[in-house]
């Protein structure tokens, strides 16, 4: 294309438009003159043409010009690219020349290369050959066949006739080594040389055999005891078997095959054997094997210290070892005949007597894993379960006898167990099942009701099975503690459990001694709480004469009663810690009712103040029986002793006792024996409040809060204040005031 060409650079758009101008006025014209038309048009395009050529004709010609250049510019190119080609081929000819040359001279040299490696390696060969003839020393041959081991598998070197009898020999001499070697390591283990087994560990290092050397090793163990495993489960004696170096048990007397008679015995002789084998195998066998894996064990470790270095760890031998043995065990255990299985269950204790046997023997650094003898303690149990049941099977009333024969096999079955924790608590547990079942069947005889109750009169038929069965379990309890007493050494070596277990396992006994006691105390304490009451009806107590020196005739009747009550019926039973428990309750209680009746006892005279303080005399001698030291019940013994001289204080001096935390005696009891010093408008709460003795008694019982007490008392007094101001009273009693201010003190003083 011309370059400013107007015909060339007319836009598209601007021809279309001319064309559609001369297509829609060439419409309106006819034929001729549109064929004129074009004509005009065609040779107006042509003369348009040749202006253009004249005015760019300098730039056509250039234009020309250049691409002649530019034809002649490749062509020549065109010959320098074959010239470029032709010397490439020369080039590369003569380089596949030279490195043919050069590739045929290499494989040349590679052959005299490899010729030369064999022959070196065959010199090599041929002198270590002559060193291992003219060597003597074991250890020295097994250095030279560890630099011979690569030289003998050479796969090329075995191709070559004249060394073809010397490989032979060095096999062989190696086989012959290290055969010897096995023989000196196990007589070495056996005779307890250590160097012996040193230089044969040496040597199978050398020989690159120790990894296998020691899996053969605890193969063999593992075999020999597996050997004896089934020797001692058919019942021979292998204590008596003798041992060949190799380990290789000789069975005594004529072998047993098919078509053979069965050896006959029986279950008692088999089961001699078989423990006496069991123990022999376990207690001795397995602890010479042991003995030396230990001693393997050192030597590895010499070794080690001495530069060796090798694949194997020395504190993996005896792990290894071990858990094979626990492998072999529990696998013989779970596949042995029915009849084994039932031995080994039922004397499960000589078992585990002869496993923890072994292992003081080896000091420890074997143990047993606790789960290898779980699946025999199943049966264990069971046959000390209905060792224990037997006991207790057909007795509806168990008594001494049967404590007797119940623990005589609880005591024997906890000795035995006694040898592993585990087996132990599982015993303590059923010990604990069988002497719950005990003393159910003796909760079942118990008498309840108001017979049984009775404290009137001497014990009837129901008390007296009572106290006989409290006795009975009793006798249980106290058998059970002094068997876990003589069982104190073992214990000491297990966990706490079994005897916590045991021991737990007793408080149903105590509550149901507890709930006979306890409805015989109630009894009592009713009664007691009577005799008490009638304090109020004693004659003399608001009288200005002194009508006798001895006790009054409450406290008479009082003593009289507890010392009847504690002899025949509370002192039969022979759980004393129990009945001195229940004695210390009894003379608690006591002492509380007697208090509150007398703080709230009015109209008093000197006199009978002075009656009341000897009561709080007699009335220690009437807990003797209860307590025979009244100071082991601390503050109520303490309460009442001061009671004995509150009550003959005048109204002053009862202000001024202590209040507060530190105080003996509570404010409740001082307010209340202000109020006996008053007159008799000043009513006591409970007569405020339309109440009886015995309701404020009760009342007292169940409200054991300080300040709860004090608000009935508050209310008393609020009413006397209202009803003399209802009254127009000019002066107020003159304990009132300093009962308001007492009062208000201890009202102060609660937390």
């Amino acid at each position: 294309m011309v370059t400013g060409d107007p015909v060339a650079t007319r836009s598209p758009n601007a021809a279309a438009s001319d064309d559609n101008d001369y297509t829609a006025s060439m419409s309106h014209l006819t034929i001729g003159q549109q064929i004129q038309e074009l004509s005009k048009q065609l040779q107006n395009t042509k003369e348009e043409l040749h202006q253009q050529v004249r005015d760019k004709h300098g730039a056509l010609l250039q234009q020309a010009t250049h691409a002649g250049r530019f034809d002649a510019a490749l062509n020549a190119l065109a010959e320098d690219v074959q010239r470029v080609r032709e010397t490439g081929h020369r080039l590369k000819n003569q380089v596949d020349t030279q490195y043919q040359q050069v590739e045929n001279q290499t494989q040349v040299l590679g052959r005299l290369h490899d010729v030369s490696h064999l022959l070196r390696s065959a010199g090599t060969l041929l002198s270590l050959t002559a060193k291992l003839k003219a060597t003597k020393d074991v250890l020295r041959l097994a250095e030279i066949h560890f630099e011979l081991g690569q030289l003998i598998e050479d796969k090329e070197l075995k191709d070559i006739d004249f060394i073809q009898q010397e490989r032979a020999y060095v096999i062989s001499s190696a086989q012959k080594i290290r055969n010897l070697t096995q023989m000196q390591l196990v007589t070495g283990l056996q005779e307890r040389n250590e160097n012996q087994v040193v230089n044969a560990l040496k040597i199978f290092m050398n020989f690159n055999t120790l990894e296998k050397s020691l899996d053969n090793l605890l193969a063999t163990f593992i075999a020999d005891m597996e050997q004896s495993l089934k020797e001692c489960f058919a019942g021979n004696d292998i204590s008596v078997l003798n041992k060949s170096p190799a380990h290789n048990v000789s069975k005594p007397g004529p072998s047993r095959g098919p078509g053979k008679t069965p050896q006959l015995t029986t279950t008692q002789n088999f089961r001699a054997k078989f423990w006496k084998s069991l123990h022999w195998l376990l207690y001795d066998e397995l602890f010479e094997t042991c003995t030396q894996i230990k001693l393997l064990k050192t030597a590895l470790e010499q070794i080690n210290q001495f530069g060796y270095t090798s694949e194997s760890s020395d504190q993996c031998i005896p792990q290894r070892f071990w858990q094979q043995v626990q492998q072999l065990l529990r696998k013989s255990f779970d596949e042995c005949p029915q009849h084994v299985t039932q031995t080994l269950q039922e004397g499960l204790s000589k078992l585990l007597t002869s496993a923890r046997g072994l292992e003081q023997r080896l000091h420890g650094e074997f143990q047993f894993d606790n789960e290898l003898f779980a699946p025999l303690e199943v049966g264990y149990v069971s046959k000390c379960a209905a060792n224990f049941k037997a006991c207790l099977a057909g007795v509806d009333l168990p008594g001494n006898e049967t404590v007797d024969n119940f623990i005589r096999v609880g005591s024997t079955e906890l000795s035995a167990a006694l040898i592993d924790s585990r087996l132990t608590n599982a015993i303590a547990n059923v010990f604990a099942a069988c002497g719950k079942e005990l003393c159910t069947k003796l909760e079942a005889q118990i008498k309840l009701g108001a017979d049984s109750k009775q404290v009137v009169d001497l014990p009837n038929l129901q008390q007296q099975q009572n106290t006989q069965l409290a006795n009975v379990l009793f006798y249980y309890k106290d058998s059970v503690r002094r068997m876990l007493s003589d069982l104190h050494v073992q214990f000491e070596k297990t966990p706490g459990t079994a005897r916590e277990i045991i021991s737990r396992s007793l408080e149903q006994a105590d509550l149901l001694i507890g709930t006979i006691l306890q409805q015989i105390m109630e009894s009592i304490i009713t009664t007691i709480s009577i005799i008490v009451l009638s304090m109020h009806r004693e004659p003399g107590l608001n009288s200005e004469r002194m009508s006798t020196t001895g006790p009054s005739m409450y406290m008479k009747e009082l003593q009289e009663f507890v010392n009847r009550s504690w002899s025949h019926h509370i002192a039969l039973f022979d759980d004393k810690q129990m009945t001195k428990k229940c004695g210390h309750e009894l003379a608690k209680r006591c002492i509380e009712l007697f208090l509150h009746n007398v703080c709230i006892l009015r109209p008093l005279s000197s006199c009978g103040r002075q009656r009341l303080k000897q009561d709080c005399q007699h009335m220690e001698k009437a807990l003797k029986p209860l307590c025979p030291n009244l100071a082991e019940l601390g503050k109520p013994s303490r309460l009442l002793r001061a009671m004995s001289l509150l009550i003959v204080q005048t109204a002053e001096e009862l202000v001024k006792q202590t209040i507060g935390e530190d105080s003996l005696v509570p404010s409740y009891i001082v307010l209340l024996l202000l109020f006996g010093h008053a007159g008799a408008d000043l009513q006591s709460p409970h007569t405020t409040a339309n109440w009886s003795n015995e309701r404020l008694i009760e009342w007292l019982d169940g409200h054991t809060a300080e300040r709860e007490k004090l608000e009935l008392i508050s209310g008393a007094l609020q009413r006397y204040r209202d009803n003399a101001r209802r009254k127009n009273i000019q002066q107020y009693d003159e304990v009132y005031p300093m009962m308001v201010e007492y009062f208000e003190q201890a009202l102060k003083a609660l937390p």
